[in-house]
C-alpha cells in the first residue's frame, strides 16, 4: 500500500503537539512497510520517556538490523531547537553501527520523518558489504570480525546505500588537489576517517617554531608558555563533513549534498607533538556532548573521600594516628601520549572566531567582489584569492591582540595589549567574562596557578584599601549581596597612594545611599559606588576556594565521554558574580607575569627572602616605542651608544600593584604631592624602594598562598638622565615610554625563600662559564642593593636558548599511509567497476578489488611487528651482584611518608621510562647505570640505582677494581613536589674520600652529590632521571679540580645524618638553596621541642590530658596562672580544640570566656566547630556559634560536615543559608547531576 506523506501536513503545529503527531504519521507509516535505502522501518512507538520514541529496523529479507531509542531533549523546543540523542537497545552491535548511532548527537533538529530518513542512510551505508572489505586500523581483530559478522546478510536489494552522491573518483581528485595546495603554502594536512561510518576528519598545522619567525617570541611565551616549552604543531582540527566532500560550493554556501545530510564544519585548535594528534584524540577533540550524571565511579571516589575525611576526624587526636601511616596510593597513569591534542590558553578565542565569521567571510567575499572581510583594516589591502581557514587561523595568531576578542573590530586603545583582550563595548565586555569568550579560566588555573593566586591576592587589597579604581567590573551583568555597614573610612583611597614626600589628608567617607535588593535578595553591581564596589569585590573574593583547591578540582581524572569538571562545581554555595570577579581579575590582566624558579635566571645579589617574577607590562607595540627610544639615544648620546638602558626600582604600596601591571607606571594620581617634579619615580638603590616606598599591606586575602605584603619592580629606562625631570636622588621620569617593566619582585610572609648565587665569590666567572650573559651596566647608574651592585640576566637570554633549542629539535615529519594514500593517487586511472555495471539497474555488481580506485581510503593496517626476544648483550658485559646491593640496601633511609597525585604520576613516568631504557639497553656498560627491579618497593618515592663502568683510565675506576667494588650505590628520594622540586641524591656504598682530605668528584664528605642543579636554584620540572645519572657520573669522572678518590675506609656505608648535612653545608656554601625535602624529617607542623627542659614537656602534656580528660580545675587554673589559652600541640590542636572534640562541655565554655580562639585550625586543615559537628556536641556547637566560630572555615567546613555526616539537626544552629545547603541535589563532595550537557 503506497501512502503519500505530507511533509507540511504538522506544519501549523508547534513544539509537544507537533512531536506528537509526527511521531503518529510515522507508526501509519511503518504500518505501511516504510522502506529507505533498502532497510524498513519494522516498529516505530513512544518510549518510557517524554520525547522519546523507539524503532526497530530490518533489512529486505526480514532479518534484524538495528534498534535504537531516540530523545528528544525538549519537545518544547521540537522540531527548531531541540538536541537529539541516541542510543541502541540492541545488548551488542558492530563498531560500524555504534559509530552511527553516537554520530546522532551532532546532527541539527529536524522532525521526526527527516531524522529516520537520515539514520536510516547512515545504517545502510554501515552495514553494506563494502565495509567488511575495508577494516579500520583502530579496530582490534575482534571488532573486525565483528563487522564481516554484518555482511553475511544479502543486501542485493538495497536500492542506493551511501551518502555521497558526487563522483567518488572526482573527490580523491578534489582531495588530492586540495592537499598539496596546502603543501604548497607550507602547512601540513591531515585525514583520519571517524571508524564506523564514512565521516572523516580534516586536520591542518604549521610547526610552532615557524610562527617565531613573524610573532615576537615573547608574545608567543606571554599568550602561552607552552607553545615554546616543547616542540609542538599548531593543528586545526575541521570536523562535521559527514561523509561529504567537499561541503562548500565556490561562493561559501553548502552544497546540495551537504545540506541533505545537514553537514555543519566546525573547527578545534590546539597544540600536538605531530603534525596531527592521533585518532582517539581527534574524536575526543570534536566531541560535542558529554555525559555529567553520577555513576559507579563518582560514587566510589564520593565513598573514598568521605571514608578519609571520617579517618581524619577519628585519628584527630589519637597518640597512635602518628605510627598509623596510610598506604601511599599510586594511582594508574598512563604515559603522556605523543599523538595527543592539547588545548592551550587562546583555542577558546580562536575556534569562537572561525566558528563564527570564516563561512559568512568567504560567502560576502565571493558574492560582492570583495577582499577578505577585515583584510582591509587588517593588512590596508585586499587579497587576491579566497584564504582557507588555517591561513585564517595564522593570520589572526598573528594580529590578535589588535583586535577585540569578542566581536574582532580593531581595538581604539592608545595602546596594544600584551595579551588579547576586549573593547570598550559593553556587550563585548559581557561576553568576555560572563561567556568565557576570553582566554580560558581554567587554563590559567590549571597551568599558571602562582600567577592566579598572586593576581587575586594584590586585587582583594586593592579593593579593601581603597585603591581599586576605574575601569571596574560593569557591564557584566553582576548580582550581588548589597554591602551594608560599610566602616567608617574603609574602601576609599590612604595616604601614600603612590610615592609619599609630603602628609596628605585622608578622603573622608561620605553616607552611601542603599539600593533596594531584589527578591533574590541581590542588587545591581553597576549601581553601586565605587565605595560599595569595592567592599562588594573583596566580600565575593573572600567567598572563594583558593586557587589550589580549584586546580585539584580542575585536574580530577575522568573517565572518557564524561563532562570535564566545571569550575563552579568546586562548591555550590560559591555565587555566580563572585566566578564572574575571579574571571574578571584574570581576564584584565594582559600583562606577563612568570615565576622565575631557575637560578641561572634570577637577579643576583637581591635578598633571598624575594621572589622574582617576570613582568612585562605593554605588548609589542609598547616595546617598540622602547627600542625606538633606545635607538635615538644611542644615536646621540656617545655613553647611551655603549650602555643603551638604566635599570633602577619601582616601589609601591601593594594596594597599587593591581593597576600597576595592568596600565603600567604612570602618574594618573598625584595624592601627596611630588619634591622632585611630576613623573614616575625610580630609586637605583633597592634598599630605598623595598624599604620605604614598597610598603606593607595591612589586608590579606585569608586563602592567599602567596600572601604577598611587598612589591617592588625592576624595570629598564632609555639612557638619557640628562632629559629626565630630575635624576638626583631619585630618577623621575615624564615620558613613559622611556621606561620598560622586567621584574616584579613579591615579598610575603609564606613565600619559600628563593636565592641566587648571592653571596658566593666569583659569581661571575661561574655564570661565564655557563654560558650565562649578564646586562652591561652603566657605572655612573649603578644599580645596587644596601650599596652592593646585582647582576641582571639578559633579558632576551632566556628567550634566544628557547629558540635556539626548538629549532634544533625541530625535525620534518613524514606523512602517515593514511596521508600517502591520497598523495600517492593516480588521478589518470579510470573506474573499472563501471565497465561491469549489470544491466539490471536496480542494483550494481561491485568489484572489490578496485574499491581503492575510487573511494576515500580507509585507514591502513599497520602490520605488527612481530614481539622481539631478549636483548642479546655482550659477553663481558657488566653483571649485577645482588648481595653486595642487599648489604648495602640496610643503610637506606626510612621511606618517605609525603605523597601528591602529581608527583606520583611524574613518578610513574620517569619508572618506566627508566625500566624500558633499561631493558633495551644493548650493553649495560655503556648504559653506565642499574636499577635492580627487585628491589623496587611499594614506596615509589625511594629508588635504588647502581653506577658502574667508569672511564677505566680515571682515578676512581682504578680504586674500584683494586678494591672489587661492582658499582657505586645510589638512594634517591623524590619529595612530594616532584618534579617541581629536585630529587635527593646519596651515596649508600662505598665511601669517597672528603674534598678536604684531597678527595672531589662533586661528593661531599656525607656521601651526596653536590650539584646545581639537585638544588632548588638549579633544577627544571623537564629533567629526567636517566639524564641527572649522566650528569653525576659525569660529575664524579671529573678531574677538575680534583679527582674522586675512595677513602681508607671505603667499606664504611655513609650514614643518614651525615648525607644530609654534607649536602646543607655544600649548598649553604655555594649559596644555593636546598629543596624543601632535604631541609626536614617530619611533618613541618610539629615544633621542635628539643632543646626544652623535660619538666616543661611533661607539664604541657599534662595540660593536653587535662583539656581530654575535662579536667576544669587542673587546666583553669594554669590557665589563670598564665598558660596560654590557646597553646597548641604538636599536631596543631589547641586546648580548646582537644576539650571540645572530647565533648568536654563546660570546659569549653569556660575556655571561650577566656578569649580562646574559636577559628584556629589543625594541620590538617579542620576547625573546632567542624570537630564537634563531626561527633554530634549540640551543646558545643552553640557555644562555638555564640563565641564567633566561622561555620564556613576550615576543609571541610562545619556546614559541608554536618551535610557529609548526616547531622541535619545542626544546619540551622550553624546558620546554614539556602546557597551552603544542596544544590540541584549536590554537596560540596557530591557534583551535580544531569542527563547531558555540552563538554
Amino acid at each position: 500500500m503506497d501512502i503519500v506523506y505530507d511533509i507540511n501536513k504538522n506544519a501549523h503545529l508547534k513544539g509537544r503537539r507537533r512531536f506528537k503527531a509526527d511521531l503518529e504519521d510515522m507508526e501509519i507509516l511503518s504500518a505501511a512497510e516504510y522502506a529507505v535505502n533498502g532497510l524498513r522501518l519494522k516498529r516505530i512507538g513512544a518510549g518510557e520517556d517524554d520525547g522519546s520514541f523507539e524503532i526497530s529496523i530490518e533489512d529486505g529479507h526480514g532479518k534484524q538490523v538495528l534498534s535504537v531509542n531516540f530523545l528528544v531533549s525538549d519537545t518544547s523546543e521540537y522540531p527548531k531547537s531541540h538536541s537529539l540523542f541516541c542510543h541502541s537497545v540492541d545488548p551488542d552491535i558492530s563498531a560500524r553501527l555504534e559509530a552511527v548511532v553516537e554520530g546522532v548527537v551532532d546532527q541539527r533538529a529536524r522532525p521526526i520523518k527527516e531524522i529516520i530518513d537520515t539514520f536510516f542512510a547512515s545504517v545502510a551505508a554501515a552495514v553494506a558489504p563494502k565495509a567488511a572489505k575495508a577494516p579500520i586500523q583502530n579496530h582490534s581483530e575482534s571488532e573486525d570480525e565483528g563487522d564481516e559478522s554484518d555482511a553475511e546478510y544479502d543486501y542485493d536489494d538495497m536500492d542506493d546505500i551511501g551518502t555521497v552522491s558526487s563522483e567518488p573518483k572526482a573527490v580523491l581528485s578534489l582531495l588530492q588537489s586540495n592537499f598539496l595546495d596546502v603543501v604548497a603554502s607550507e602547512y601540513k594536512p591531515g585525514f583520519m576517517r571517524i571508524s564506523g561510518g564514512d565521516d572523516f576528519i580534516l586536520s591542518v598545522s604549521v610547526p610552532v617554531i615557524q610562527l617565531a619567525q613573524s610573532i615576537p617570541p615573547r608574545a608567543l611565551m606571554a599568550w602561552d608558555r607552552r607553545l615554546l616549552s616543547e616542540s609542538h604543531s599548531l593543528v586545526l582540527l575541521i570536523s562535521g563533513f559527514r561523509g561529504v566532500y567537499p561541503v562548500l560550493e565556490s561562493d561559501g554556501t553548502y552544497t546540495s549534498a551537504a545540506q541533505k545530510i545537514s553537514a555543519e564544519l566546525t573547527f578545534k585548535v590546539g597544540l600536538s607533538p605531530k603534525y596531527k594528534p592521533g585518532y582517539e584524540h581527534a574524536r575526543e577533540a570534536v566531541r560535542k556532548h558529554g555525559l555529567i550524571i553520577t555513576d559507579a565511579e563518582d560514587e566510589l571516589r564520593i565513598q573514598a573521600e568521605k571514608a578519609a575525611l571520617e579517618r581524619q576526624y577519628e585519628y584527630w587526636d589519637d597518640e597512635e594516628a602518628e605510627e598509623i601511616q596510610e598506604p601511599v596510593v599510586v594511582e594508574e597513569v598512563e604515559e603522556v601520549d605523543p599523538e595527543r591534542f592539547d588545548r592551550f590558553s587562546l583555542s577558546n578565542a580562536l575556534e569562537s572566531l572561525i566558528d563564527q565569521a570564516f563561512l559568512r567571510v568567504v560567502q560576502y567575499r565571493r558574492k560582492f567582489g570583495l577582499g577578505w572581510a577585515g583584510a582591509e583594516v587588517l593588512h590596508q589591502e585586499t587579497e587576491k584569492h579566497q584564504r582557507t581557514p588555517e591561513e585564517v587561523l595564522s593570520s589572526m595568531m598573528k594580529l590578535c591582540t589588535k583586535y577585540c576578542i569578542v566581536c574582532h573590530n580593531k581595538l581604539g586603545a592608545d595602546y596594544e595589549a600584551l595579551k588579547p583582550y576586549v573593547c570598550d563595548s559593553t556587550l563585548c565586555s559581557y561576553q568576555y567574562y560572563s561567556l568565557n569568550r576570553g582566554p580560558s579560566l581554567e587554563y590559567e588555573i590549571s597551568h599558571n596557578p602562582k600567577t592566579v593566586d598572586l593576581l587575586v591576592s594584590i586585587a582583594y587589597v586593592a579593593a579593601v584599601e581603597g585603591a581599586m579604581d576605574d575601569p571596574l567590573p560593569v557591564g557584566m551583568g553582576l548580582r550581588v549581596p548589597f554591602p551594608a555597614n560599610i566602616p567608617a573610612g574603609a574602601y576609599v583611597p590612604k595616604v601614600n597612594y603612590y610615592h609619599p614626600t609630603t602628609s596628605a589628608n585622608q578622603v573622608q567617607p561620605v553616607q552611601e545611599a542603599e539600593l533596594q535588593a531584589g527578591p533574590d535578595g541581590l542588587v545591581e553591581f553597576d549601581e553601586l559606588s565605587k565605595i560599595q564596589m569595592r567592599a562588594a569585590i573583596s566580600k565575593l573574593i573572600d567567598t572563594l576556594p583558593s586557587i589550589e583547591d580549584m586546580k585539584k578540582h580542575l585536574e580530577r581524572k575522568v573517565t572518557v565521554g564524561k563532562s570535564k569538571p566545571k569550575l563552579r562545581e568546586i562548591d555550590p554555595s560559591v555565587s555566580p558574580a563572585a566566578w564572574l570577579i575571579l574571571r574578571w581579575i584574570v581576564g584584565s590582566c594582559t600583562a606577563l607575569i612568570e615565576e622565575i624558579t631557575s637560578g641561572d635566571e634570577l637577579i643576583q645579589n637581591l635578598d633571598k627572602n624575594w621572589r622574582q617574577f617576570r613582568l612585562t607590562v605593554g605588548a609589542p607595540d609598547a616595546e617598540a616605542k622602547f627600542n625606538t627610544a633606545v635607538k635615538l639615544a644611542s644615536a646621540a648620546d656617545k655613553n647611551a651608544s655603549k650602555y643603551p638602558v638604566l635599570y633602577a626600582f619601582h616601589g609601591s604600596p601593594l594596594r597599587n600593584w593591581h593597576s600597576i601591571v595592568r596600565h603600567g607606571l604612570w602618574y594618573k594620581h598625584i595624592a601627596n604631592g611630588r619634591a622632585y617634579g611630576n613623573g614616575v619615580y625610580l630609586a637605583k638603590d633597592a634598599s630605598v624602594s623595598m624599604g620605604t616606598y614598597a610598603q606593607g599591606s595591612q589586608s590579606t586575602w585569608k586563602k592567599s598562598q602567596s600572601c604577598p605584603s611587598n612589591c617592588v619592580a625592576l624595570a629598564e629606562i632609555v639612557n638619557l638622565p640628562s632629559k629626565f625631570v630630575s635624576s638626583n636622588p631619585y630618577f623621575v621620569v615624564a615620558d613613559t615610554t622611556w621606561i620598560m617593566c622586567r621584574y616584579l619582585l613579591i615579598k610575603g610572609a609564606s613565600l619559600s625563600e628563593v636565592s641566587g648565587n648571592s653571596d658566593s665569590a666569583g659569581s661571575s666567572t661561574k655564570a661565564s662559564s655557563r654560558g650565562l650573559s649578564y646586562v652591561e651596566l652603566d657605572p655612573a647608574h649603578k644599580t645596587v642593593l644596601g650599596g652592593k651592585g646585582i647582576q641582571i640576566p639578559d633579558p632576551a637570554h632566556q628567550i634566544e636558548s628557547l629558540l635556539a633549542l626548538r629549532q634544533a629539535e625541530f625535525v620534518e615529519q613524514n606523512f602517515d599511509d593514511e596521508d600517502m594514500a591520497i598523495f600517492n593517487l593516480d588521478p589518470s586511472k579510470e573506474y573499472k567497476g563501471k565497465e561491469r555495471q549489470s544491466q539490471n539497474h536496480d542494483h550494481y555488481d561491485m568489484d572489490i578489488d578496485d574499491e581503492d580506485d575510487y573511494r576515500i581510503p580507509e585507514k591502513p593496517k599497520v602490520a605488527r611487528p612481530a614481539a622481539s626476544g631478549p636483548v642479546q648483550r655482550p659477553k663481558d658485559d657488566w653483571v649485577h651482584n645482588p648481595e653486595y646491593v642487599e648489604q648495602a640496601v640496610a643503610n637506606l633511609m626510612l621511606p618517605p611518608f609525603e605523597s601528591s597525585g602529581g608527583a606520583s604520576m611524574a613518578l610513574q613516568k620517569e619508572l618506566k621510562a627508566m625500566l624500558r631504557e633499561q631493558d633495551t639497553a644493548k650493553s649495560l656498560k655503556e648504559l653506565g647505570w642499574y636499577m635492580p627491579p627487585d628491589l623496587i618497593g611499594d614506596n615509589l618515592y625511594q629508588w635504588i640505582v647502581e653506577m658502574h663502568s667508569f672511564d677505566p683510565v680515571i682515578p676512581i675506576a682504578k680504586d674500584l677494581k683494586e678494591k672489587k667494588v661492582n658499582s657505586i650505590i645510589f638512594e634517591i628520594r623524590f619529595p612530594p613536589t616532584f618534579p617541581l622540586s629536585p630529587p635527593f641524591f646519596r651515596i649508600i656504598t662505598p665511601r669517597f674520600l672528603p674534598f678536604i682530605h684531597g678527595g672531589g668528584g662533586h661528593v661531599t664528605g656525607g656521601g651526596s652529590i653536590c650539584m646545581d642543579l639537585l638544588t632548588s636554584n638549579g633544577w627544571l620540572p623537564s629533567y629526567t632521571i636517566p639524564a641527572v645519572l649522566v650528569q653525576i657520573k659525569l660529575a664524579i669522572s671529573n678531574l677538575d679540580p680534583r679527582p674522586a678518590r675512595l677513602a681508607k675506609n671505603w667499606e664504611q656505608p655513609y650514614s643518614v645524618a651525615e648525607s644530609l648535612a654534607g649536602f646543607k653545608r655544600a649548598a649553604a656554601t655555594h649559596g644555593w638553596t636546598a629543596s624543601e625535602d632535604t631541609q626536614r624529617h617530619q611533618p613541618a607542623s610539629k615544633p621542635d621541642v628539643s632543646s626544652l627542659p623535660a619538666e616543661t614537656i611533661q607539664f604541657a602534656g599534662k595540660m593536653f590530658d587535662a583539656a581530654r580528660q575535662g579536667n576544669s580545675e587542673l587546666l583553669l587554673a594554669a590557665v589563670d596562672s598564665g598558660l596560654p589559652v590557646n597553646l597548641t600541640n604538636d599536631k596543631g590542636n589547641t586546648l580548646l580544640m582537644l576539650a571540645a572534640y572530647a565533648g568536654n562541655t563546660s570546659l569549653s565554655q569556660e575556655l571561650l570566656k577566656r578569649k580562646a580562639d574559636p577559628n584556629r585550625l589543625n594541620d590538617l586543615g579542620q576547625s573546632i566547630i567542624g570537630g564537634a559537628v563531626f561527633k554530634g556536641y549540640t551543646e558545643i556547637v552553640k557555644a562555638l556559634v555564640e563565641s564567633g566560630a566561622d561555620p564556613r572555615i576550615g576543609t571541610p567546613n562545619a556546614i559541608q560536615a554536618a551535610q557529609i555526616f548526616a547531622r541535619n539537626d545542626l544546619l540551622e544552629i550553624l546558620g546554614a543559608k539556602e546557597d551552603d545547603l544542596k544544590v540541584n541535589g549536590s554537596t560540596p563532595l557530591v557534583p551535580p547531576s544531569a542527563a547531558s550537557a555540552s563538554s
